[in-house]
């Protein structure tokens, strides 16, 4: 059996800001003019978000528990490769469905740079087929 990627301490942070439903808290790891990308969104999502307070903002909208779409529930970390200031995640995202608690399942691969301890760039390519199969693009 394979054993888990060693997660950098400050993902694993950013993690747990998430689980208790401190969008903010997880907002804080990326850099003032950080660009956030979602290359494979719906035409009604900015593919290109950026700044910290435009990604926040956007995570609101997604993982806010009250007004967001999703509960984040926790992200199991498949493969992980650290070089330099470049990371790169393989994972799986199991959440709920605010509205019902229906459980979602969302594979990603992230791509992420940091500069100076913040995250700078971050590439996401999550399955935007899980998204739509719960309604929530």
């Amino acid at each position: 059996m394979p054993h888990a990627p060693a997660v950098p301490d400050w993902l694993t942070r950013a993690f747990d800001r998430l689980a208790v439903g401190d969008v903010d808290g997880w907002a804080d790891i990326y850099a003032p003019d950080a660009v956030h990308e979602i290359p494979f969104t719906a035409d009604d999502v900015p593919v290109r978000l950026v700044g910290r307070e435009t990604i926040a903002a956007r995570l609101r909208e997604v993982y806010d528990a009250d007004a967001g779409r999703l509960r984040f529930g926790s992200f199991d970390v498949l493969r992980l490769h650290e070089g330099g200031d470049e990371v790169v995640v393989e994972g799986v995202g199991r959440h709920r469905r605010a509205a019902d608690d229906t459980p979602v399942e969302i594979g990603c691969v992230w791509f992420i740079t940091r500069h100076d301890g913040q995250v700078t760039h971050f590439r996401d390519y999550m399955n935007p087929a899980a998204l739509a199969a719960h309604q929530l693009m």
